[in-house]
């Protein structure tokens, strides 16, 4: 091998490293082809429609299934799909991660923490559900007619002169845990009417509103079992 071929090959070996050390863990290096597709496919995306109500707060939403069908044929149709799956990092902690992908190879991904209030499996399940609706309607761009309608008026009954940032305490957040317990399927109802990603994230304000209507929820719930 020749001096001119060494330095060659080593021009290559130092661009790939930087390419590596530079490349982005959230998408590809690439992303023209991507877009393009993305482009075209929100162009005839629909309005997903809001036509399941929250128990709790007795509103109507749109559920992931909703947002699949606003969503799906048009990005299949422009070479595009999106992947969810739940991974575990080297420290033990759960994630959420959406992925965006094209034919071409280009993609992009999201990372969301899957931080439910309780660990049983019920719980889980309906908190990856929400994770789900939510991070798959931020990455292809979907929009559900009047979503924000009911978080906007939960923030206007909370807004105040004063600046507020105050949440449940440890206690509080043990004791609506305790009450959701057979009612799990609830908790995602909780968490998209005050749009928040967790339960410890709930105003301290709300503490009193949310516990008596979990109670009241319970109670027709035994009566009619």
């Amino acid at each position: 091998m020749n001096e001119r071929t060494k330095e060659t090959l080593q021009i290559h070996d130092q661009k790939d490293r930087s390419s590596h050390l530079h490349q982005n863990p959230f998408e590809s290096n690439t992303l023209g082809k991507l877009f393009e597709a993305l482009a075209k496919a929100q162009l005839e995306m629909e309005v997903a429609k809001t036509d399941n109500v929250n128990p709790f707060f007795k509103s109507k939403y749109c559920d992931l299934a909703g947002i699949v069908r606003a969503s799906r044929p048009y990005l299949a149709k422009s070479g595009l799909c999106v992947i969810q799956r739940v991974v575990c990092d080297d420290l033990g902690k759960t994630y959420l991660c959406t992925r965006l992908g094209h034919i071409s190879g280009e993609w992009m991904e999201s990372k969301m923490p899957v931080l439910p209030p309780k660990q049983d499996i019920q719980t889980i399940g309906s908190y990856i559900t929400y994770l789900r609706r939510y991070t798959y309607a931020a990455m292809v761009g979907v929009v559900a007619s009047g979503e924000d309608d009911d978080g906007e008026k939960v923030m206007d009954s909370h807004r105040s002169p004063v600046k507020e940032s105050n949440n449940i305490t440890a206690s509080q957040l043990n004791t609506i845990s305790q009450e959701l317990v057979g009612m799990e399927e609830i908790l995602d109802s909780i968490l998209d009417g005050y749009k928040i990603s967790k339960l410890s994230d709930l105003p301290h304000k709300a503490f009193d509103k949310v516990l008596v209507r979990i109670k009241d929820l319970k109670q027709a719930h035994e009566k009619n079992m």
